[in-house]
């Protein structure tokens, strides 16, 4: 190993946490810039993936009157294609707190891969979501999206 070896900082694998107050100037600037739902923001409903002690990704688990919703997915630019969001989601996945997992997305083949199916008669909770939401944040057509979570053995 060489003496210049031992400064160079390598990088850390993507490390998933509860977000924090602190996070939020970060997830705010962020849910803009992507448009993304930024309705009844708390930082207790979000996780963060941090690499190398910065932020790259977020999610959240939205509580609405009826049912609970997956969303407000977003990972930076550099990050992308490398995972990260699918690791956000399935750790979302994991800990929601029902097994009817509920979303709202104008990437629906996005979510496909995971296994989201589109639902033609979304709850009304979600339907009204994208009425209010949608005209001015959606980079397409919203759909409403479902995913039973398997019994955890």
């Amino acid at each position: 190993m060489n003496k210049e070896d031992l400064f160079v900082e390598k990088p850390q694998p993507v490390v998933l946490r509860d977000a924090s107050p602190g996070d939020m100037p970060f997830i705010m600037e962020h849910l803009e810039k992507f448009l993304l739902d930024d309705e009844d923001i708390d930082f207790r409903q979000f996780i963060v993936a941090v690499e190398n002690r910065e932020i790259v990704g977020f999610g959240r688990i939205r509580p609405h009157r009826e049912l609970y919703e997956l969303g407000s997915i977003g990972v930076v630019e550099n990050s992308r294609s490398r995972g990260v969001g699918t690791l956000i989601v399935r750790r979302l996945i994991d800990i929601f707190p029902t097994d009817d997992v509920y979303l709202v997305t104008d990437i629906p083949g996005y979510f496909e891969k995971l296994g989201f199916r589109v639902i033609p008669e979304a709850p009304v909770e979600l339907l009204e979501k994208i009425r209010r939401i949608c005209p001015a944040k959606c980079r397409g057509t919203a759909v409403a999206m479902h995913l039973r979570r398997p019994k955890k053995a």
